[in-house]
């Protein structure tokens, strides 16, 4: 039998104009390999703008599911990102909230919240990794030492951030590069499951930023019930980023929290 011949993808992730999907295993499996491999980089000079905030402790603990809390300092980081190159053709901007949390010993992050312009990242998003992405209005603009970017949906203004970089920093707290606990699975008879998972950054850049932060909020997009002050402390990074492997199990979840998170996760 005649080895089958894998369409070759650029680096970017673009096929060739006349090449057609044949639909078969040994193809898809090519594609995940591409897309979570490692030893590449699927995201390069990205760029993050974000703020460390407090959040409504008895408010988000009801936005986590069972075994998962929020840790004892009750913050979260805030961010809006632009991400100008990927490798599986997708420029986009993304915006979210990871929320400080424990589960048993562990620390971690988990994301009830976040928002992208372009849809192939929010389909790999949500099905991969657990997050409840949704898509909005993200601008960016960048002159200078000042940053801007903006968030809107459906007509509402969600987030503003102006910030004004400052001098380097060696550390910066974590985005993607931590352990995170999301919720994978859909309603209805399958099982969802609490999954874990990291990226791998280096850094290009990393500044402190003084930022400027409104936050609004509607029913679906409730961030001002869950922000419950200013900034604590603000960031800017530009890196590149590798996947780690993919999601791992780490225990299943009732599918009530499905339901009691619907209006947030699904509208």
């Amino acid at each position: 039998m005649a080895k089958e011949q894998l369409v070759q993808m650029s680096e970017e992730g673009v096929a060739p104009k006349d090449a057609r999907p044949s639909f078969t295993l040994a193809e898809g499996m090519a594609d995940i390999r591409r897309r979570q491999n490692s030893k590449t980089i699927k995201y390069r000079d990205a760029k993050f703008l974000s703020v460390t905030v407090p959040v409504d402790r008895a408010r988000c603990d009801a936005l986590l599911p069972a075994g998962v809390r929020m840790a004892e300092d009750s913050t979260a980081l805030l961010f809006v990102a632009d991400y100008p190159w990927t490798n599986f053709n997708s420029v986009y901007r993304e915006a979210a909230i990871f929320l400080n949390v424990k589960h048993g010993p562990f620390r971690a992050a988990h994301c009830p919240w976040i928002v992208v312009d372009e849809d192939t990242a929010m389909i790999g998003g949500r099905e991969t990794l657990g997050f409840p992405k949704k898509i909005a209005e993200i601008g960016w603009e960048e002159n200078g030492d000042s940053v801007r970017a903006t968030v809107r949906r459906r007509g509402v203004e969600l987030l503003s951030l102006h910030g004004t970089l400052r001098g380097p920093r060696s550390s910066l707290p974590p985005i993607f590069n931590q352990p995170f606990r999301n919720v994978l699975g859909t309603l209805g008879l399958s099982v969802p499951r609490l999954v874990t998972f990291k990226t791998t950054d280096e850094p290009r850049e990393m500044r402190a930023a003084e930022v400027a932060l409104t936050v609004g909020g509607t029913f679906t997009d409730p961030l001002d019930t869950i922000v419950s002050g200013p900034p604590l402390e603000g960031h800017f990074r530009r890196v590149d980023m590798r996947v780690g492997k993919l999601p791992l199990p780490v225990g299943l979840v009732s599918p009530t929290y499905l339901v009691r998170t619907h209006p947030m996760r699904a509208s």
